[in-house]
């Protein structure tokens, strides 16, 4: 048996087209071929399975090889074109090859035919493998991007999240007290019921501004750079997460259905874990009407395969896809969708990620009745690392603290969490706080923003360490998220304490009480 050849012939004459096959058999190929002679055929022939060659005479009678080539470039298919004619021109031939023909022989000279079919053939594998990196290139750097620009919008909304919910925390507590002073004084009725009746919305939107937090947390997890970092994963815990940044595109259109499984801990990385859902989850969507959400659904479904491995299935009941597009839906650019939306690179990302940490995917679909797409992990050997809960920390003395943040709304926020305990000194500018230090004032702690667009805290440290080394024993950081690699590299070298926003009055009064002990 020789190597299996797919030939596609576009010839109007069977005789030439068996010549055309027994030349490619003397030549060592075992030809598996199709003859066609209409445009209509040739289309058919193309959706219908993949083919390694083209071959095509010039002239049909209601059709020929310029039309098939154009129809050919117009599809984007990658494969090679070679013209193989009754009657060759120079002329003629040098159009065909300036229009993309990759070879042009005459019908009585089949000798090139291998030769030349076989060139084009390594050529072809060539320029396919060049393709895969440049496409794995361009799925890199949109990885890295996202995670780039999650991690700034996480960093951007932590500010005044935190201020928000200090503020919020602040009115709510003041509220409570003077609704027990009132209430000592006076029945109800009359200012204090008007006081209780606010309290409802006040408590509401503490609630809404907790939900926030919980996204901008989610965003965190997802932008983390550390993708090469590896270890057990709760797979529940990471689709909650994904599920919460996801949920208002699920809910325009479709009812969210979870099947959770009694399943173990998978090998994997929570960031990348959570692009994989993500984009799973969203294309779920995409797949449904919008403003149909009480008749469409999508189903989360955990379960184990085996002892070794855990399958995470999303499955939608949309229009389903059709069976020869089904096997290319992980191949880069390829895409199911309209024009303009989607790039054809989310299901890509996936299967990248989830055959990188060891696991596969797989995809089911009927036309009609929906698509499943499953994400098969391996299990885990170790424990997942829980979160570390730091306890209670009381107040032994009160403390002197410069607090340094370029959004003064924040530093008021700080100021008002940690006055009743400590004195605090607020400043802007880390440029300001750099002066009063060299010029002789001292504080028992340095609470820094990460961050800020003139000199930053990374800055502050810098120059404290040279001139005023004992100032920079007491620094702290608050960060709304470490997005840059010089913050990363920072926060592994110095290992200063940090606090991370948002936070509230407890948390912080906790984390400096514990500095000053």
């Amino acid at each position: 048996m020789g190597r299996l050849l797919r030939v596609l012939i576009v010839e109007d004459v069977e005789r030439d087209a068996v010549l055309l096959v027994r030349e490619l058999g003397r030549g060592g190929f075992d030809v598996a071929f199709e003859r066609v002679e209409t445009a209509e055929a040739l289309s058919i022939a193309l959706d219908r399975q993949a083919w390694d060659i083209i071959v095509s005479d010039y002239t049909l009678p209601t059709f020929g090889a310029p039309q098939a080539l154009a129809l050919v470039k117009e599809r984007r298919i990658e494969i090679p074109f070679i013209i193989v004619s009754g009657t060759v021109d120079e002329e003629t031939a040098v159009g065909a090859i300036r229009a993309g023909a990759h070879d042009f022989m005459a019908k009585g000279r089949l000798a090139r035919l291998v030769p030349a079919i076989e060139r084009e053939l390594a050529e072809a594998a060539l320029r396919a493998e060049r393709s895969r990196l440049e496409q794995q290139l361009v799925i890199s750097d949109r990885m890295a991007s996202v995670g780039t620009l999650a991690a700034g919008v996480a960093h951007e909304i932590n500010n005044p999240l935190c201020a928000l919910m200090g503020n919020l925390e602040f009115v709510a507590d003041d509220l409570d007290q003077l609704i027990q002073d009132i209430r000592a004084l006076a029945p109800l009725g009359g200012p204090l019921a008007r006081l209780v009746e606010i309290q409802r919305p006040l408590n509401e939107a503490r609630d809404a501004a907790e939900r926030v937090r919980a996204i901008v947390k989610d965003l965190k997890a997802f932008s983390r750079s550390d993708e090469e970092t590896r270890g057990p994963v709760d797979v529940h815990r990471v689709i909650e997460s994904t599920i919460r940044m996801a949920y208002n595109e699920i809910r325009h259109h479709a009812r969210l259905v979870k099947v959770y499984g009694d399943v173990p801990l998978v090998e994997g990385n929570e960031a990348r874990l959570s692009q994989v859902f993500l984009n799973l989850l969203v294309n779920a969507a995409h797949a449904l009407p919008e403003g149909q959400a009480d008749r469409n659904e999508i189903r989360v479904e955990t379960k184990k395969r085996g002892d070794d491995r855990v399958v995470v299935e999303v499955k939608d009941t949309g229009a389903g896809i059709a069976a020869q597009a089904l096997p290319r839906i992980f191949d880069p650019f390829f895409t199911t969708k309209p024009i303009g939306v989607g790039t054809g690179l989310g299901l890509a990302i996936c299967h990248r990620i989830v055959t990188a940490l060891g696991g596969e995917m797989e995809a089911e679909s009927q036309p009609g009745a929906g698509t499943a797409i499953r994400a098969i992990f391996k299990v885990a050997t170790g424990k997942a690392v829980e979160p570390e809960v730091r306890p209670w920390v009381a107040a032994r003395r009160r403390g002197k603290i410069l607090l340094v943040d370029d959004e003064a709304v924040l530093g008021a926020t700080v100021q008002r969490m940690l006055a009743s305990a400590h004195d605090v000194v607020c400043l802007t500018s880390a440029r300001e706080a750099l002066e009063r230090i060299l010029q002789g004032e001292r504080f028992d702690i340095v609470l820094c923003d990460l961050m800020m667009p003139d000199v930053t805290g990374m800055d502050l440290h810098l120059a404290l360490s040279q001139e005023a080394p004992d100032q920079a024993e007491k620094m702290a950081f608050m960060t709304g998220g470490a997005f840059t690699s010089r913050a990363h590299d920072f926060l592994d070298r110095v290992r200063t304490p940090c606090i991370e926003k948002p936070f509230n009055s407890e948390s912080l009064l906790s984390f400096v009480n514990a500095l000053l002990q």
